[in-house]
């Protein structure tokens, strides 16, 4: 089933958020902007070579982080001088960098705005790593409140895919289950 496909028929059930879930305060994505352009336009094909980096960087930092709030709250502690942590947010810092740079065609000025607003709240989170974190009460209500942000920065990158340009938040094919699919098969 191809991506479009996932998406139409998550919109067709609308009953698998409740009205108070945070999902519903997104931003709203771009339109299907690339429905009437073809994927030959240099102009698209530049912005792309630019912004896949930092679209696929974006993803990775979501889940690092993500996989450092499990452990801070089954620990109970959060350090920022984690290595973990420090390479995160240098991650996060070159990817800042690297966005910034990117070339925007004006057909895709929507779309790469979209994508800031979703680092922007990943940047946000980490940009509110601080020392008071080790205190247990305000910890869990710090992470908490990141991992709400995270989910809807996870849920905006998402929303900004584009099969057609190769901008997917997980690239299955470069899975594991995949290799097996696409060799050859020597013995039946």
């Amino acid at each position: 089933m191809k991506l479009a496909q996932v998406n139409d028929f998550a919109d067709s059930i609308p009953v698998l958020h409740e009205q108070a879930c945070e999902l519903f305060e997104l931003p709203l994505a771009p339109t299907d902007w690339l429905a009437d352009l073809g994927t030959d336009n240099d102009d698209l094909i530049r912005y792309v070579e630019k912004l896949r980096p930092c679209y696929d960087r974006l993803g990775r930092i979501i889940g690092q982080l993500a996989g450092l709030f499990v452990l801070a709250r089954f620990g109970a502690r959060f350090e920022t001088d984690w290595t973990a942590v420090t390479k995160v947010l240098e991650q996060t810092r070159q990817t800042e960098a690297d966005m910034r740079a990117v070339w925007v065609p004006k057909i895709a000025q929507q779309h790469y705005a979209y994508l800031l607003l979703a680092f922007g709240k990943t940047a946000a989170v980490t940009r509110g790593f601080n020392a008071d974190l080790r205190r247990s009460d305000v910890l869990h209500e710090q992470l908490d409140s990141w991992t709400r942000e995270l989910k809807l920065a996870g849920a905006m990158l998402s929303r900004a895919a584009a099969e057609k340009l190769g901008l997917l938040p997980v690239d299955f094919s470069q899975a594991c289950c995949n290799c097996v699919a696409s060799t050859p098969k020597l013995f039946h």
